[in-house]
């Protein structure tokens, strides 16, 4: 009963294998399963997660799960198109789920956007990324001083939230 990956092909792609043995773990994994999946099928699910289909869920779990580079950057793309306002407010809020700190860069331009549903996704993918995205607050920090005195009120309370989250979690 033949498995058609090839496991030694695809540790060789991927950098794990050493003249004295191998390397593993949870990283490794998400990127065999990338590559497995391929680019196109990841920039797709990001599509069909946006478009709402049946089953966008599962797709937004795996992607949350992967969080691959080419999803994030396919939410940007969604959001600097000229697709429909609701089409690019999904996507940044997918990003909430997906996003690494590869994302931070673009926060600021979320935040700045005229539309305040951009405005709430975007300090929410701040949001997300302090709270589980492998992120410290002193990578955010000007972020956060923008969402501070953001004009939106919104904005601003979800600021002041992230900054009660941070002071609970130092405690």
């Amino acid at each position: 009963m033949a498995g058609k990956i090839d496991w030694e092909q695809l540790a060789q792609q991927l950098g794990t294998l050493a003249p004295d043995g191998e390397r593993g773990g949870s990283e490794v994994a998400q990127q065999a399963i990338e590559a497995l999946l391929g680019e196109d099928e990841l920039r797709a699910a990001v599509d069909y997660y946006v478009c709402d289909g049946r089953g966008s869920q599962v797709a937004r779990s795996v992607l949350g799960l992967l969080r691959p580079w080419c999803a994030m950057q396919r939410c940007y793309e969604i959001y600097k198109s000229a697709a429909p306002m609701s089409d690019k407010e999904a996507a940044i809020n997918l990003l909430c789920a997906i996003a690494d700190s590869r994302a931070i860069p673009w926060i600021d331009e979320f935040l700045a956007d005229s539309e305040a549903g951009i405005q709430n996704w975007g300090v929410g993918v701040l949001d997300q990324l302090l709270w589980g995205g492998g992120v410290e607050e002193e990578e955010c920090a000007a972020l956060l001083e923008v969402a501070r005195h953001h004009s939106s009120h919104f904005v601003r309370e979800r600021a002041a939230w992230i900054d009660n989250f941070l002071k609970r979690r130092k405690a």
